[in-house]
């Protein structure tokens, strides 16, 4: 029982520290503002983090730890380059869907001159890095394209969307463009990205 209210605790804290980092940003953020808002002291809140730094640093884990979640990482298997890509991509959409606090937190990071990567963030790239690698070897996705800049193109892509999209859908208001749903954007980036990505005619199989 004990355990369990543990984590219970922990999970107050960082569900109120996220809102507010996301809102004020950690320089603009109190531990008596995060004991206010969960309802917990704030000794408390430093038994269990030490200090606000690992209470943020704990917040980041958090969030890339539901991204991992989302994610599987399960290596792509053979022939199915095209899926894994498109997976990358609607992954990456869903969870900036559901995680908005994410690009806030990070903004208020980089006007801070934060660019550390967050913790287990590395090990999603890696992945991500080893399963390109694979499918570009194997000849299932152009091998003229670094896997950094498929990655970025991907994040790019998503990441305009969610961090821009009330200041895009002002501009459909004035009537500089037609409206697109989600969805709509979600499928065209997907096939544009996957045709983009598409094998060069001509190439060859150049398996082992």
């Amino acid at each position: 029982m004990a355990a369990r209210d543990g984590e219970e605790t922990k999970r107050r804290i960082l569900s109120a520290a996220e809102e507010l980092f996301a809102e004020k940003g950690f320089d603009g953020t109190t531990i008596r503002e995060v004991a206010e808002r969960s309802g917990l002291s704030g000794p408390l809140i430093l038994f269990h983090f030490q200090s606000k730094e690992g209470l943020c640093e704990a917040v980041k884990d958090a969030i890339v730890r539901r991204w991992q979640a989302d994610l599987g990482g399960t290596f792509v298997p053979k022939g199915a380059a095209g899926a894994f890509v498109e997976t990358m991509i609607e992954a990456a959409f869903a969870f900036y869907h559901d995680n908005p606090t994410m690009v806030r937190i990070a903004n208020w990071g980089r006007l801070a001159g934060d660019d550390a990567p967050w913790g287990g963030e590395e090990e999603i790239h890696r992945w991500y890095r080893a399963s390109l690698v694979e499918a570009q070897r194997r000849q299932e996705i152009r091998d003229d394209i670094s896997p950094l800049a498929i990655t970025a193109l991907i994040s790019g892509a998503v990441h305009v969307w969610w961090e821009f999209r009330g200041h895009m859908e002002e501009h459909v208001r004035q009537g500089s463009y037609d409206p697109i749903s989600d969805d709509a954007y979600l499928d065209q980036i997907t096939s544009v990205i996957r045709r983009g990505l598409a094998p060069r005619e001509g190439s060859e199989e150049k398996e082992a």
